[in-house]
């Protein structure tokens, strides 16, 4: 039977596939931002022309942040009938201010997230338990995708898949090669500035097979984690999915299809809690047999992970600042120009005369 498509996200899948393989709240004074700063057509540009989309971000960031566009027409404004603006409705829009997202229209895929936060339907999943590793190692496989998914898949012979698509590294995708992709931008690696690699948000467009149905869409995630314990990470995934319509919702809401989800993610929590269990147990025969880790560069990734197991330091963006330094090595060497001032008059004293030139002998021509 052909499988139905139903066209709703489910980012909290793609993510856990993807990515696990591996305060002081503010107050929230009233806010007019003026049309010097955005106008109605830069703002419906960024919607790509739905209008109901820019409903949903004006009435949404009016009602629940106090923050008023003047771009934003009355009629932008209007509530929407069927939501009710309560603390419960608003309460993601505070959280992720909280976090340290920007609320700058010109900020990094602003709009995306906040219209979609002011539309009626939203499932929220969660998932919950522990990882075997530490802050500095979970921050090294956080650093290099590509080679913790070369690594995962080594141990395991699974088919995992990540890459940046961004120098920054803020914008990635990947796939598990059984059903799940995604592409992503992380929003956040932090709370507010603090617990850097701990507190993640992120947000992005999913693919997934569940059972009979063929699931994609948009979704915001978080992502936090703390050590309780050496070699312990307590995380908890939190996701909140955008169903486009009513029926679609109410599936979504099921018990019986959050068990599936949940599943998913237990069932890629597992690979790699099996492929840390290996490593640390001291079996490197995967990674001597793989062909994949023994090129120059998982070579040395392999090197500095094993150097970040033992103990050394290891901090969230230090692979870009390490490839801008090897980019920088890597350039050839400059040609040292001297800094003396140049003399552009030429002096000649008495032994250096000149022969005068002979003068040119002139050439008559006879005419016949």
């Amino acid at each position: 039977m052909r499988c139905k498509v139903l066209r709703f996200p489910l980012l909290c899948l793609c993510l856990s596939a993807f990515v696990l393989t591996l305060g002081v709240a503010p107050s929230y004074a009233a806010k007019s931002i003026p049309s010097s700063q955005v106008s109605r057509d830069k703002l419906l540009k960024k919607m790509r022309d739905k209008a109901d989309d820019l409903r949903s971000f004006c009435s949404g960031m009016y009602r629940c942040l106090d923050m008023k566009y003047e771009a934003c027409t009355e009629d932008d404004m209007k509530p929407w009938p069927k939501i009710d603006y309560d603390a419960e409705f608003c309460a993601p829009y505070k959280e992720i201010v909280k976090r340290g997202f920007s609320t700058n229209v010109n900020s990094p895929m602003m709009t995306d997230i906040f219209l979609r936060l002011g539309r009626q339907y939203r499932a929220i999943y969660s998932s919950e338990g522990t990882l075997p590793l530490e802050v500095n190692e979970i921050s090294y496989l956080f650093d290099n995708m590509p080679f913790t998914a070369d690594l995962i898949n080594a141990y395991l012979d699974s088919k995992y898949e990540l890459q940046y698509n961004s120098t920054d590294r803020r914008y990635f995708s990947g796939n598990n090669g059984d059903g799940l992709s995604g592409d992503f931008f992380w929003a956040l690696s932090d709370s507010a500035g603090t617990k850097l690699m701990l507190r993640n948000m992120f947000f992005g467009y999913g693919y997934a097979q569940i059972l009979k149905w063929s699931l994609k869409g948009t979704a915001i995630a978080y992502l936090d984690m703390d050590l309780i314990a050496p070699r312990t990470l307590k995380y908890k995934l939190t996701a909140i999915v955008f169903p486009g319509n009513s029926v679609l919702n109410s599936i979504m809401q099921l018990r019986v299809f959050k068990s599936v989800v949940n599943s998913k993610i237990d069932d890629v929590v597992g690979d790699v809690k099996k492929a840390a269990n290996m490593y640390y147990g001291g079996n490197r025969k995967p990674i001597a047999n793989n062909p994949k880790l023994q090129t120059p560069e998982n070579a040395r990734h392999i090197a500095e992970f094993d150097k970040v197991v033992a103990g050394a330091p290891w901090k969230l963006g230090d692979a870009a600042r390490k490839e801008r330094a090897l980019l920088e090595l890597s350039k050839p060497p400059a040609r040292i120009k001297s800094n003396e001032p140049v003399d552009h008059n030429i002096k000649l004293d008495s032994t250096d005369a000149v022969e005068p030139e002979e003068p040119a002998k002139s050439i008559s021509i006879k005419k016949d």
